[in-house]
């Protein structure tokens, strides 16, 4: 089973973002780099089974694609393999990072200001943290709990 734990950095009031350029590719990467047929389908997003998706099946070397539009947790599932999963975590930020094997994890390129850093972990309890960015940089230790 794979877990994916993203960990997205609020926005300050009144900011957005721009959907990015290059799309986040996700092995399953939506490309079946295996010998089999995989069937990717989330049966809703962060509840909402009206966002549900089936991609089908298709066999190695085949790629799709799909953009996912709408914010929330999508688990991403495969009817051919029961035992396969996955998460994609859709946040309105380009600040985001997934956390290492220790739980470590850095943020890029963020501009200084006061941020709400926000938590998601498949068996976690969500956690929220005031972070100030200031010349550049900031440490943070968060507490995900179960």
């Amino acid at each position: 089973m794979a877990t994916v734990k993203n960990l997205p950095l609020g926005m300050r009031a009144g900011k957005t973002f721009s959907q990015p350029s290059k799309p986040v590719v996700e092995d399953q990467k939506f490309l079946n780099s295996d010998p089999v047929g995989h069937n990717v389908y989330w049966p809703s997003i962060s509840g909402n089974k009206k966002l549900a998706h089936n991609m089908g099946t298709w066999p190695q070397g085949q790629e799709k694609s799909f953009t996912f539009n709408d914010l929330g947790v999508a688990p991403l599932l495969c009817n051919v393999h029961p035992e396969m999963s996955a998460y994609v975590v859709v946040v309105p930020t380009p600040y985001f990072a997934i956390t290492d094997k220790e739980g470590n994890f850095e943020i890029k390129d963020v501009p200084d200001g006061s941020y709400t850093l926000k938590t998601w972990s498949e068996a976690g309890k969500p956690a929220t943290q005031t972070v100030s960015v200031a010349g550049g940089s900031a440490t943070v230790n968060i507490t995900v709990t179960r």
